[in-house]
């Protein structure tokens, strides 16, 4: 598509979601309506380079922002029905009944964001399900690392412990860091991205959260290392269109977000030879899912566990790829601590407290890891009912349609 009408439809669809925006607020504030109109209306758009938008304004103060509009999974002039059948039937894009909502969720939710880099409030009220989720999920996280004490962090134990058997397992997968980049995704309080920078890595940490990425430069500045750090939700990470990673790493992430548009947004961003790494809990097995019903105040109401569809999804996207199950009878652990020790799983993050915990506890943890990898090798039907999976993914099978 030239560069121009690119330009011009990348402007009125951004525009046309921050209008739909203004009027979801005008049903809930009429001043809160006028600063977006305010906002809509100082707005400048430019094109510095291809696949990047930028967005200038003076309403509420002076800002700049930018995103790629390369993660659009849908975007044609005039999005009509003909232009939708056209890419189906070219099969440039991921099967999906309605691309045309997907498309319209990521502008809204760019917009979303902006406006909160702007400094505008912004409510609940008339959002689109994409938009109200992500808020949500930024408000969660901001909170949870406002309550975080970055001195009591260690990194090497959150990822070395005998308690920590995805992290020990990724460790191992990604192999030799030194002079590699690597991209987190969803950094949360960043003991991830610290320990990756402290084993050599040149390291980038995005999340969605601003406090979360705060934590995360304070752990680095800490631990001695330095982290990049840039504000993106996962299924629009707005990165530089020609940045590409040896590795990017999503961890205790996809659960948290619309899945198959995460991995979409990330393939772009992935060298030819490099490496997609993930791990997140599993929705079958019985004992977590209790914990899960009483732990609501530790966990976003969002959250969505993976289930076998889900892993599916990274064949559909990868030429090869290999997963790791953990936690079966280690479980013991969890229900020693709810039922014995009768802890609070809403005053503790039992996933946390279990790796603080390492030496307390290896005692049983080690000898019933030993016998869930045999239970893994000679029953693989058990495999779902593991608490957590590591996927590695290698050999994206298609980047995202650039427009």
């Amino acid at each position: 598509m030239p560069k121009k009408i690119l330009f011009e439809s990348a402007v009125h669809q951004f525009l046309s979601a921050a209008r739909d925006l203004a009027e979801a607020q005008r049903g809930h504030s009429s001043k809160l309506y006028d600063e977006w109109s305010q906002f809509i209306l100082s707005m400048q758009f430019a094109y510095p380079k291809a696949g990047t938008l930028d967005i200038r304004w003076k309403y509420p103060a002076a800002g700049i922002s930018s995103f790629s509009i390369d993660q659009a999974e849908f975007y044609k002039r005039g999005d009509n029905e003909r232009f939708v059948r056209e890419q189906k039937e070219s099969k440039l894009l991921f099967s999906e009944d309605n691309i045309l909502k997907k498309n319209q969720e990521f502008f809204r939710a760019t917009v979303v964001r902006i406006a909160r880099e702007a400094g505008l409030e912004t409510t609940m009220h008339g959002m689109d399900e994409a938009s109200r989720r992500l808020r949500s999920e930024e408000d969660f996280h901001d909170e949870w690392a406002s309550a975080e004490d970055v001195l009591k962090i260690d990194v090497r134990k959150m990822n070395e412990a005998c308690t920590a058997p995805e992290m020990r397992y990724i460790r191992r997968a990604v192999g030799d860091l030194k002079g590699k980049t690597l991209l987190d995704v969803g950094c949360g309080l960043g003991e991830a991205s610290v320990y990756f920078a402290l084993e050599g890595a040149e390291v980038t940490a995005t999340d969605l959260a601003q406090r979360m990425l705060d934590v995360a430069n304070q752990l680095a500045e800490k631990n001695g290392v330095h982290i990049h750090v840039h504000k993106a939700a996962a299924e629009s990470l707005a990165l530089p269109p020609d940045r590409q990673f040896d590795i990017i790493y999503a961890g205790n992430l996809l659960h948290h977000v619309d899945i198959e548009s995460t991995l979409l947004s990330v393939i772009p961003y992935i060298k030819p030879d490099g490496l997609f790494v993930s791990w997140d809990p599993m929705a079958y097995n019985p004992i977590i899912n209790i914990y899960r019903k009483r732990a609501m105040q530790v966990r976003t109401v969002d959250e969505h566990p993976l289930r076998l569809r889900d892993i599916q999804l990274f064949r559909e996207h990868f030429g090869d790829v290999h997963t790791r199950w953990f936690w079966l009878t280690t479980l013991s652990i969890f229900v020693i601590m709810a039922v014995l020790q009768r802890r609070d799983p809403n005053k503790e993050r039992y996933w946390k407290k279990v790796v603080e915990e390492a030496d307390r506890w290896k005692w049983l943890y080690n000898p019933l890891e030993a016998l869930d990898r045999i239970l893994m090798a000679c029953v693989p039907f058990l495999r779902p009912l593991c608490w957590n999976v590591v996927v590695v993914a290698r050999q994206p099978k298609s980047k995202m349609i650039t427009l």
